[in-house]
């Protein structure tokens, strides 16, 4: 097949260093191309080339490495706007057998320009009314959700399948046996992501915590609203981490802690920490249930009394949940927390690898030309 991918341009694909929708369009563009299809990755053109795919400059370079656009929110969307408009410009020019939209409502603005297979993958939440105004309106589109849990948001559009992220087994080693004892935080340090009862966690079971996380323009204030909590003995900020440095952060962690505050539609760090070998807590939010199995790779916990999503092994709720998660983890026998680091890796091979979900996207392309979806 002749496959178009068409990727956000904030980041280089693969990003260099943190980033989510990058890395799996870059797996699916390099694992699609290694079983012989002919794959076009519309990208910044500062990405990554290799000979399994042909990259397609929409801009010269990823928005966020050139000063005055990153800078500039408005500056950044016309940018967006003019770089899909050329990947618009590109796909009517040649022929394709799938396009693969992985740039979210924008470019389904320019769905009725091509005469062509159209797919569109959801990375983002459902909930925000000026991205759904648009959905809506291509309600009857082919869309892919990342969860099912996505889909809540809204169910009205035409989901064809959920195909879960995935990653490379060898980028992310197993570990059987940590070498250190933290707790790790990786994730934007946003609300969202709500590194601050991570850290309390942490530091009201006195265990150390390293924090990987990167600072969006639209978080500065929350960050230094709460950037005291970095000044304790038993934090350490790492800022943002690249993919050389990640695994070594992953493997030698304790637990990653990940109390997440919102509807995540998947979280690439549950499944690279599970892939490491290292278990996860989490609030049970968004795809947290549908990714962690409660008790064997991690501890699920319901962040509220009034939002109960399950029965899990913990009972408490909200940080005191957090907390006696911690302890549990860190007051394991050691043969029963070493089974739960093999279980991590064990359930991350069987449903999360980028293998997996290139073969999922692979079969959908197939039913999408041969038109057997509906």
């Amino acid at each position: 097949m002749k496959i178009a991918l068409i990727t956000p341009i904030e980041e280089t694909t693969p990003p260099i260093k943190y980033g989510g929708i990058e890395w799996v369009v870059y797996y699916l563009a390099h694992f699609a191309g290694k079983e012989g299809h002919e794959v076009h990755l519309l990208t910044a053109g500062n990405s990554l080339k290799e000979d399994y795919y042909k990259i397609v400059p929409i801009t010269k370079e990823n928005i966020r490495s050139i000063k005055e656009i990153a800078l500039n929110l408005k500056l950044r969307e016309v940018v967006k706007f003019t770089s899909l408009f050329k990947a618009a410009k590109y796909l009517r020019e040649n022929k394709f057998d799938i396009i693969h939209n992985h740039a979210g409502w924008r470019f389904l603005l320019f769905q009725e320009l091509f005469n062509k297979k159209f797919l569109t993958t959801l990375h983002g939440p459902l909930h925000l009314d000026y991205q759904n105004y648009v959905f809506r309106k291509y309600k009857d589109s082919l869309y892919v959700s990342i969860s099912d849990n996505q889909r809540k948001d809204l169910p009205i559009l035409n989901f064809i399948a959920t195909v879960y992220n995935g990653i490379d087994p060898n980028d992310f080693p197993f570990a059987p046996k940590p070498k250190d004892n933290y707790l790790l935080f990786f994730a934007r340090f946003s609300p969202e992501k709500n590194p601050v009862e991570a850290i309390q966690a942490a530091l009201e079971t006195k265990k150390p915590i390293k924090i990987g996380a990167k600072i969006d323009k639209v978080d500065l204030d929350y960050f230094n609203k709460h950037k005291s909590l970095l000044e304790n003995k038993l934090v350490e900020f790492a800022g943002e981490v690249g993919k050389k440095d990640k695994p070594d952060f992953y493997q030698n962690a304790k637990a990653l802690i990940s109390p997440i505050n919102w509807e995540e539609p998947f979280g690439l760090m549950f499944i690279e920490a599970m892939a490491s070998g290292t278990p996860v807590i989490s609030y049970a939010r968004g795809a947290a249930p549908e990714i962690i199995k409660d008790g064997e790779t991690g501890f699920l916990i319901n962040q509220t009394e009034k939002d109960k999503r399950g029965n899990w092994v913990i009972k408490e709720t909200g940080k005191k949940g957090l907390i006696e998660a911690v302890k549990r983890i860190y007051n394991m026998p050691e043969e029963q927390y070493l089974q739960m680091r093999k279980n991590c890796r064990e359930h991350f091979l069987k449903n999360f690898t980028a293998q997996k979900m290139v073969s999922n996207y692979l079969e959908i392309y197939k039913k999408i030309v041969n038109d057997t979806t509906r």
